[in-house]
């Protein structure tokens, strides 16, 4: 991981960069406002770790500008200005975390540690899960996986598909409907194609627990979820 460290007292500079470097990161240093903005142009650090008071400007003024080009990268603020208000101005300049001098170099790392997973974390997409309450389904539509109550159906794709479909729609879908939005066959009537399928999921969803017929056939049209089948798993 590449840090940023702007920092203009030589001494701190030394035991900062040489404090990061132990802790297994890459470090970038700058010794004022323009130099950091200069290296921020150029390249995207994982990390700042920004002095607040520098010789050409302020060290809350470039957390600023930071934040508005890059909302996020995390900052980590450092300073001898260890009042209430210097702190409460750090994170109103848009720092992430504030640290005052002296320091541990142990805490240097634990702080920096801490804003790393905590990016890492915000980074992650967030998983998309559609959940049908009623019927005791939920689907996890990055990994086409169909759970009943909470037990994976072991789903073909197929079968995924069928099932997040009549979840999604909440009303009978035509065979013609099922046909045309899983295989793209907008002119196949009837329901040879899914019948092998749905029996496969009336099984697996038995296995599971439900108890009565959770995928209902509606003759001569298509299927539906019967949605008192769900609840007869919890009532037996």
């Amino acid at each position: 991981m590449l840090v940023l460290l702007v920092e203009d007292d030589p001494d701190y500079a030394l035991v900062s960069s040489e404090t990061l470097r132990f802790g297994g990161h890459e470090v970038a240093t700058a010794s004022g406002v323009g130099s950091a903005r200069h290296f921020v142009m150029r390249s995207r650090p994982d990390l700042a770790v920004v002095d607040v008071v520098l010789p050409d400007g302020s060290g809350l003024d470039l957390c600023r500008w930071i934040r508005e080009r890059d909302p996020e990268l995390p900052v980590l603020m450092l300073s001898s200005l260890d009042r209430t208000a210097d702190v409460l101005s750090g994170f109103s300049s848009g720092a992430d975390d504030y640290i005052t001098k002296p320091f541990h170099p142990s805490e240097l790392i634990a702080r920096v540690q801490a804003l790393t997973r905590r990016a890492q974390v915000s980074s992650q997409p967030e998983r998309r899960v559609l959940n049908h309450a009623r019927a005791g389904l939920s689907f996890d539509q990055d990994t086409k996986t169909a759970l009943f109550k909470g037990v994976d159906l072991g789903c073909t794709e197929t079968e995924y598909a069928i099932l997040h479909e009549l979840a999604a729609a909440g009303q009978v879908m035509s065979y013609a409907q099922l046909n045309s939005r899983i295989w793209n066959y907008p002119n196949l009537q009837d329901g040879a194609l899914l019948k092998g399928h749905v029996s496969s999921l009336r099984r697996k969803l038995r296995q599971a627990g439900c108890e009565g017929e959770l995928v209902r056939t509606v003759h001569g049209v298509g299927y539906a979820l019967n949605l008192d089948a769900s609840s007869m798993a919890d009532s037996a």
